[in-house]
């Protein structure tokens, strides 16, 4: 429908969230006989008010009509009554109905006016004396001074969930500190970005060479650059996405504004084979004290006599039940020997059977042993296979909300003697800092993972880079075991990541497989294929449950064939609307009882990370909460949390790493031409346990497996630890 505006008078308030300002509202207008009800994020809003809201009208299965407002304007009451029922909601510290009846009484039409003005005149009011009155005046500007935030950031475009957030973080502070700068915008409250902080910065006269704007324009590159992967910029490079993003020409107010940056310590550079390379502080400081850390690390644990290290050796094997080939047997026993230790290797290798036999080795020795992995599902799965509890690495560390940090870090270490993390290859270099500084000098580290997936979803090449440097000790398990080859997803997966087409089965009926091809090349021909592969072939053929055990993959977000379009989809065919369903809207998505979702960023107050995915079990549309149940327990949603989270019916290739699901259905078509590489391909079919199907054609997946062309990372991880080394 189209955005309307309207006029109203607030005659009650139906519900009232404090944490995201979203508010259910009662209101007469004269064009509407029976009312209106009117919802949406107003921050500080009171009966009585008379409010102008711009928005649309929609039609709540439970609730009727309402008006959904995106943006209003606050207008002082008009009448006796509406001043009256203003002054008396209880907004102001000091006034009560029986007060605001007096004031009204005795200053009629004009009470607001000399509330606001003339205070020392609410003496004449019979039962305010001095002090009352001050406190009055003091109450009135405080909710002035909130609703005046509110509409400021709305003024400038800004939408009421943002505003709210913004309030939330400056108070009252809002308007001076988005006025003076409103480039902090883009790098204090996420979700808001540069090119909008940018638009409102130009209302205020802040434009072109404008040194504010050049400083915050280099900021927001290598913020962008972080996201993409990269831990430095090159002064060339940075230079030129600079002169492009902020269109200038001058390149000595560019250097002047990099110098000044890094006198600020806002960035830092350092000189690298002739090179200026410039950091963001956080991950220069991730690269740097990794390399002093690891070195601590590598000398390893004192020597165990060779007659108990057999012994030892002999009962994780063989007490367990184990079967280790000749690789494996060497890489438990230099996970004893070694202070830091990397297990490598691809699907059907063995890493999983390995990993049981370090942690009963390293138990079979009373050394505490400690699991982790970088997501809550893969911690789940890593509890399963190794019979010992895991929890994710931020878990681990314990972040503490009051602290805005970690609280095992190099002052309380962990309480352990060895570390075992899996699924290495997600780690980015932030969270590995953050990992090593908690690790308790003496202790060991073995790091689990298969480096030729997909790299960590933050800045760096953890993985890559520290085997790399060759440093640090390494296992490579490349023999696939006899039950492992008997998989066509084991088999394929070897070959894609070898450059060879994979066996595609197309399936007939006539008989089985676990890897499957279906042929699509038109996009609503696979649209139509998807939704009945997912709702009946795979439940129907293997007892599948299409929520939980069956996985939508695409290699990106947007497009006809992306999981942004995807999921509605999906949404509509697995969990249509009904009566029975709560739901609510954020930024044009409908989520819904039952949906299944994922967090797209991290949130350290709820200890729910980027890429956790969990199942909506609640809806309580009047409050705008979500209950969902992730893997580490129930989490209770605000509205303002739906920024961060998004439907996961379908998600990408990368928010996929870490996961394993029953069933994989992998959309490549030439439409994704832009994202189609080997590794992408190679780290979909890995993710699946029992059943994948690869839903697109020939060609594309033959385009991907040809481009091995992994998008370089700008880290130096390898040759600051070669040289650290060598140095020693």
């Amino acid at each position: 429908m189209e955005n309307e505006c309207i006029t109203v008078t607030i005659d009650r308030i139906t519900f009232h969230n404090k944490e995201s300002g979203y508010y259910v509202l009662k209101a007469s207008s004269p064009k509407h006989a029976n009312g209106v009800t009117v919802v949406g994020n107003f921050g500080v809003i009171q009966p009585g008010e008379e409010v102008r809201v711009y928005g649309t009208w929609t039609c709540h299965p439970t609730f009727g009509m309402q008006f959904h407002a995106f943006k209003f304007t606050i207008l002082k009451p008009a009448t006796l009554k509406g001043i009256e029922k203003f002054l008396g909601s209880g907004m102001i510290k000091g006034i009560g109905p029986g007060t605001a009846r007096k004031l009204v009484e005795t200053f009629g039409l004009e009470t607001l006016e000399i509330i606001e003005n003339e205070p020392e005149k609410l003496q004449t009011c019979p039962g305010i004396g001095s002090a009352k009155a001050e406190m009055i005046s003091r109450g009135w500007f405080l909710q002035r001074a909130i609703q005046d935030v509110m509409i400021f950031l709305q003024g400038h475009g800004i939408s009421p969930a943002y505003a709210t957030k913004i309030f939330k973080k400056y108070d009252r502070d809002a308007v001076r500190k988005v006025s003076e700068n409103p480039y902090i915008l883009a790098h204090e409250v996420p979700g808001m970005g540069f090119k909008k902080a940018d638009s409102i910065a130009a209302e205020f006269g802040i434009t072109g060479n404008d040194h504010r704007r050049v400083k915050a324009g280099i900021h927001y590159i290598l913020s962008n650059a972080s996201g993409d992967g990269h831990l430095f910029l090159e002064e060339n490079e940075l230079i030129r996405n600079s002169r492009e993003i902020l269109q200038i020409t001058d390149e000595g107010e560019l250097k002047r504004s990099l110098e000044s940056l890094e006198n600020e310590k806002i960035i830092i550079s350092r000189s690298m084979s002739d090179r200026r390379l410039y950091y963001l502080p956080v991950n220069y400081r991730s690269e740097e004290g990794c390399v002093e850390l690891i070195r601590t690390l590598l000398p390893g644990r004192s020597e165990i006599p060779r007659q108990k290290l057999m012994a030892v050796l002999d009962h994780a094997f063989a007490g367990h039940g184990l079967n280790l080939s000749e690789t494996q047997q060497l890489a438990v026993e230099n996970s004893l020997k070694k202070g830091f230790l990397i297990i490598t290797g691809g699907p059907g290798t063995g890493k999983t059977t390995t990993l049981k036999a370090v942690v009963a080795a390293h138990q079979g020795l009373n050394r505490r042993v400690l699991l982790a992995s970088p997501t809550g599902r893969a911690a789940k799965r890593l509890s399963e296979v190794s019979g010992k509890q895991a929890v994710t690495i931020h878990r681990l560390l314990e972040y503490s909300p009051q602290e805005h940090g970690f609280r095992r870090n190099r002052s309380l270490p962990l309480d352990c003697d060895t570390l075992i993390v899996d699924e290495a290859s997600m780690i980015d270099m932030m969270l590995f800092y953050q990992l090593m500084q908690a690790i308790r000098p003496g202790s060991t580290l073995v790091l689990v993972g298969d480096s030729d997936q997909l790299p960590s979803v933050g800045a760096g090449l953890v993985l890559n880079q520290l085997i790399d440097s060759g440093v640090v000790p390494c296992v490579r398990l490349q023999a696939i075991f006899r039950q492992a080859e008997a998989s066509l997803i084991v088999r394929n997966a070897h070959a894609i990541n070898q450059g060879q087409m994979p066996v595609l089965v197309v399936p007939d009926g006539s008989g089985q497989s676990d890897c499957y091809f279906v042929e699509a090349d038109d996009p609503d021909r696979a649209l139509q294929l998807l939704k009945n592969i997912v709702l009946k072939s795979l439940p129907k053929r293997f007892g599948y449950d299409p929520v939980n055990d069956i996985q939508v993959l695409s290699p990106m977000n947007r497009g006809r064939l992306g999981s942004a379009s995807l999921n509605q989809l999906l949404q509509e065919a697995l969990n249509p609307p009904s009566d029975d369903k709560p739901e609510i809207e954020s930024l044009s998505r409908i989520f819904r009882r039952g949906d299944k979702i994922i967090q797209l960023r991290n949130n350290y107050d709820l200890e729910i990370f980027n890429g956790d995915v969990g199942i909506i079990r609640d809806i309580k549309p009047e409050e705008q909460e979500l209950t969902v149940e992730f893997p580490q327990g129930m989490v209770i949603l605000q509205s303002a949390d739906l920024l961060d989270v998004s439907l996961a019916y379908s998600i990408t290739v990368h928010k996929s790493q870490g996961s394993e699901y029953q069933a994989v259905v992998m959309l490549l078509t030439t439409q994704h031409y832009m994202m189609l590489q080997r590794n992408l391909v190679y780290t979909g079919i890995t993710r699946a346990r029992k059943t994948m199907v690869f839903l697109g054609t020939r060609r594309a997946i033959a385009m991907a497996i040809r481009n091995n062309r992994v998008k370089a990372r700008n880290t130096i991880l390898a040759s600051l630890l070669k040289s650290a080394v060598d140095q020693i």
